[in-house]
């Protein structure tokens, strides 16, 4: 079956533009696809909804291969760059107990109960992106009115001082984009958090800086790399991912006349948005590659024991087994609770229910006050566009 696949054609520049078809692809074969990454690593793609969810939490796929690889070793953190230590402790690639350990340090600031008492103060800021847009009249809806609200609300949860916001959307920018200046831009984030931290220390306040520091002084529970690492997580998170969905569900409305339409006629269908939106083309395509820890049978084939397994949401989340006509965005389907955009698991987005709020808001309140926006360009010509970096112009 693999035979039918080209060996790296994951990352050939059609597939990128619209990788759904090799998804349709890979479900059809019967088993996981080998790919060849770009660095020269075997992965094996999957995309069944079944499959994936099989994978997420498979006692036997993990991130932390160096510890179960009988070859393998973990490198000192000497022998690491900063960025290199700082990527290695995110708890996007632990397993337990140091990612039970850190996800328990931050979790209660992301509950559902949490999280509701932030409404009044994002529709607030969602109510000034807006008017301020409407002013305007010809906008760029990521920059006028995706990205602020994302960036502001956890800089605001974490304890980012509003002066100092921009230069954390110019390093987070800079570390997802895995550019040359990535390191150093983990660098001087690194550096201003020493500062912040020690400014805590002296002055405590009500977020969850704070709250970090106090636990690492106390009870020895987080080092500095893993304090990094775990506020650069949440702030990167909690904007690059919910401003591309915001952005994401913005263009499928804009593209879909008939489910714009019936957002303006009823608001309250915003949250149908939302979850359409995450299940037709949600922020993540392919969680952070994990490993088998041992030779695996998943999915109808066999995944050897160390190599790569590249769990796909977005072919999840298209399968026709699941989901009636998968490949068309319908804010009314019936069916859209079962996507899992979020994850699955100990892995489950920490910020889900903040992503849900924020873009929920977004999309009420833009049906409500900007009935008439549009695209200000073909939408042809939005083929291939990345979003989050190429904009997306639209008139008020």
């Amino acid at each position: 079956m693999a035979a039918a696949f080209g060996v790296s054609e994951l990352w050939d520049p059609a597939v990128r533009r619209d990788p759904h078809p090799f998804y349709d692809r890979v479900r059809a074969s019967g088993g996981p696809v080998p790919q060849i990454d770009p660095a020269g690593n075997r992965l094996w793609v999957v995309a069944g909804h079944a499959d994936v969810l099989a994978g997420l939490r498979h006692p036997e796929i993990g991130h932390e291969v160096h510890r179960r690889d009988p070859d393998g070793r973990q490198p000192s953190p000497d022998d690491l760059s900063e960025a290199a230590r700082i990527e290695a402790r995110q708890l996007i690639n632990l397993d337990p107990p140091d990612h039970t350990r850190l996800r328990g340090l931050v979790s209660g600031g992301f509950t559902a109960r949490a999280v509701a008492r932030l409404e009044p103060w994002i529709t607030e800021l969602a109510d000034r992106l807006i008017a301020r847009a409407r002013r305007l009249g010809h906008i760029d809806a990521i920059t006028d009115l995706a990205d602020p609200v994302p960036v502001n609300v956890i800089a605001e949860l974490v304890g980012i001082p509003e002066p100092d916001r921009p230069r954390f959307r110019a390093w987070s920018a800079a570390i997802v984009s895995a550019s040359a200046e990535g390191p150093a831009a983990t660098s001087a984030f690194g550096a201003y958090l020493d500062e912040l931290a020690a400014a805590r220390r002296a002055a405590p306040a009500d977020d969850l800086i704070t709250a970090l520091v106090v636990a690492g002084d106390r009870d020895d529970r987080l080092d500095r790399d893993e304090l990094v690492a775990l506020v650069q997580l949440l702030l990167i998170a909690g904007q690059e991912t919910t401003v591309d969905l915001i952005g994401n569900g913005l263009r499928l409305l804009l593209t879909h006349p008939e489910q714009w339409q019936a957002l303006r006629a009823d608001p309250s269908l915003a949250a149908a948005v939302v979850e359409e939106t995450l299940r037709f083309r949600g922020p993540v395509e392919i969680v952070p590659p994990r490993f088998a820890f041992a030779d695996i049978e998943l999915g109808g084939g066999r995944i050897p024991a160390y190599d790569r397994v590249g769990l796909s949401l977005w072919g999840a989340n298209r399968d026709p087994a699941v989901f009636e006509r998968p490949h068309e965005f319908d804010i009314h389907r019936t069916d859209v609770g079962r996507h899992i955009a979020f994850g699955y698991g100990i892995h489950f987005c920490l910020g889900a229910h903040l992503a849900r709020l924020e873009s929920r808001i977004m999309f009420e309140r833009i049906a409500e006050q900007l009935p008439g926006l549009r695209l200000a360009i073909d939408p042809a010509q939005l083929d291939g566009f990345r979003l989050h970096h190429d904009g997306l112009p639209m008139r008020v």
